[in-house]
């Protein structure tokens, strides 16, 4: 072992103990399901949804009756003259043109009322209540689309990993090569059968390589801390399958998945339901008169004690109260402006919706043909793949006649490997634009993982 071949055996074998390490083996839908205990962003939506839950029990109480406790105390002054009253009494007759004076210069009040009100016409209430309906449904709605985005957010991370990975393990193979070749062209300048320029051509590729498997490293690295603030875990990703078949994703029609989109889409359903809330708030100011009819059922007892002009004195009521209890606003400027606040909200939540559905339409149709286009540019890299192999066997062999240069060999074995790595490339977004669009058309599931976890390799 020479001093070119030992680093790359010491690097491979610290590459191969992190991507080892204590790391849990699994694939997409393990990941997924411990994603789904773990994923801060999903677990709020979970709580959200909650919440939204609440906001529905309140928009059903609002229309209910309510009952109140009120009690008051304290400090009073009060005064009361009554005159012409008649006066009548055992014993002592009946007296005309009475007067009855009290007053309390410095007493003490109190008051206690039951008091239950029934809205029976209440437009604001109504609205109110509405808009917590929607509300709820937008929180039920943004659990769907957490759940979905955690679907495609699984799939990303991934592959990522996946792909990092299996680039670690190209650029391993290249230096394995490009390795041995200087190991032999060392040993032929030893014999005096290549140049030293052969030879520092070879090491500045070594050097190369190992820079590029650096930058790989470092990029898995962050490409598992994703994968577990996912889950929670630190994961070990399965390798890509050496069976690639593009022909077992349908791309489907394009017009289906635009129409799918624009019925399905979470992003434009939420929209929806916002501009729903929007134009409830006119409902519920539309009116300069709103009037709120109520019936209401009170008992209440009031007691004022405490010394005056006239001594001592006391005053207390009772009031049993039902019946219907109307209040109109006549003016309210307030009212008005929020009304026409509501309507211009709406206004532009129309136009939101607009432009997020032509949003949805240009990447659903940008990303279809980039899914049926990718089959055929993945089975045209795989040619060139092949073709890149065979050359560089030739290579090889013609390098260790003498017929070809040190640099013509180098060239052959990197353009083998960026051959592979391009490949790699489209392979997975190939995988990954599958998974998208069903995103984006609001029907991505399970099912999308299980598809897209047949071109992982099985440990």
């Amino acid at each position: 072992m020479n001093w070119r071949t030992a680093p790359f055996v010491l690097q491979a074998a610290s590459i191969s103990l992190l991507l080892a390490g204590n790391a849990f083996a699994a694939d997409l839908i393990e990941v997924w399901q411990a994603a789904k205990v773990h994923d801060p962003e999903y677990l709020a939506a979970q709580s959200d949804r909650s919440a939204g839950e609440a906001r529905r029990n309140m928009g059903e109480a609002l229309l209910r009756p309510s009952v109140s406790l009120v009690g008051s105390a304290g400090l009073v002054k009060q005064s009361s003259a009554i005159t012409g009253a008649q006066f009548s009494a055992p014993g002592l007759g009946t007296v005309n043109n009475a007067n009855f004076n009290t007053s309390i210069n410095s007493g003490t009040q109190t008051k206690l009322a039951i008091q239950a009100t029934q809205p029976l016409y209440d437009r604001e209430l109504s609205a109110q209540k509405n808009q917590l309906q929607l509300s709820a449904e937008i929180a039920d709605m943004g659990m769907v689309a957490a759940d979905r985005a955690l679907i495609l957010r699984v799939a990303e991370n991934y592959f990522a990993a996946a792909k990092t990975q299996a680039i670690i393990n190209l650029l391993l193979e290249q230096q394995n090569a490009v390795s041995n070749t200087y190991a032999e062209i060392g040993r032929r300048q030893h014999l005096g059968d290549a140049s030293k320029i052969d030879l520092q051509l070879t090491a500045e590729q070594v050097e190369a390589i190992k820079a590029k498997l650096l930058n790989a490293q470092l990029a898995y690295q962050n490409d598992s801390l994703a994968l577990t603030e996912l889950t929670g875990q630190n994961i070990a990703v399965n390798a890509l399958g050496e069976d690639f078949n593009s022909a077992e994703v349908p791309a489907g029609d394009a017009s289906a998945w635009i129409s799918k989109a624009k019925q399905q889409n979470q992003q434009l359903k939420l929209l929806a339901l916002q501009e729903q809330v929007r134009s409830s708030e006119i409902d519920k100011y539309g009116s300069a008169l709103s009037p709120k009819l109520n019936l209401i059922a009170q008992v209440a007892r009031e007691q004022a004690s405490g010394s005056g002009a006239y001594g001592s004195a006391s005053n207390t009521a009772a009031n049993n109260l039902i019946g219907i209890q109307l209040s109109v606003p006549l003016t309210d400027g307030y009212r008005s402006a929020k009304k026409d606040e509501a309507f211009h909200l709406a206004e532009k939540s129309k136009r939101e919706y607009e432009r997020a559905s032509l949003d949805i339409e240009k990447q659903v149709s940008s990303t279809w043909l980039a899914l049926g286009t990718g089959k055929a540019r993945i089975e045209s890299l795989a040619r060139i793949v092949a073709l890149s192999k065979g050359r560089l066997i030739a290579t090889e062999r013609s390098h260790r006649q003498g017929s070809r240069t040190t640099l013509e060999l180098l060239g052959a074995q990197s353009d083998y490997v960026s051959s592979r790595l391009v490949l790699l490339e489209e392979q997975v977004n190939f995988i990954l634009n599958r998974t998208r669009l069903a995103a984006m058309a609001g029907e991505i599931s399970d099912q999308d993982l299980i598809l897209a976890n047949r071109f992982v390799a099985k440990n």
